[in-house]
């Protein structure tokens, strides 16, 4: 069960668990649950062997994501290398639309050099930014779309 993120999708609310319970419906070890328990998942009060409520559980895993997460500003994308939102280098960032409304920000990051990309709407686009100057780069044209969409004219026999 090494690498894997565990998920509190499988704990129903209203129900109670014990250690074995909790590691088999979360995808973690009972080692794991034990090590949760010390630091902050709490058990009800005076039973033993542990038993969790269900909320309980839902409500660490809750705690434990909101605690990771680390939202990005207006101006600021996420370096993937780096783990820290920072904003672009040059203070310049390329929109490319995916859809009618939706496109992807992409700029370097100023110190690892790396591609930091931030997904957002058309519609909030200028929010996104905030001071950076965004170049719009429109998509290219699908094979589809062309007057004549075979590409392979060796393939062609004739």
């Amino acid at each position: 069960m090494a690498n894997r993120r565990h998920t509190a999708r499988r704990i129903k609310r209203l129900r109670s668990y014990n250690v074995r319970e909790v590691a088999r419906a979360t995808g973690a070890t009972p080692a794991t649950v034990r090590h949760w328990s010390r630091n902050g998942l709490e058990s009800v009060k005076g039973i033993y062997p542990a038993i969790f409520r269900g909320v309980d559980i839902i409500d660490f895993f809750k705690r434990r994501e909101d605690k990771r997460k680390q939202p990005c500003g207006p101006g600021r994308m996420f370096c993937l290398h780096c783990k820290v939102p920072k904003t672009p280098a040059f203070d310049e960032a390329e929109f490319r639309p995916d859809g009618p409304k939706l496109g992807t920000l992409t700029g370097l990051c100023p110190d690892c050099a790396g591609l930091m990309h931030r997904r957002t709407s058309i519609a909030k686009l200028d929010s996104a930014a905030g001071v950076l100057k965004v170049s719009i780069k429109r998509a290219e044209s699908r094979l589809d779309e062309t007057q004549d969409p075979n590409c392979n004219r060796h393939s062609e026999r004739g």
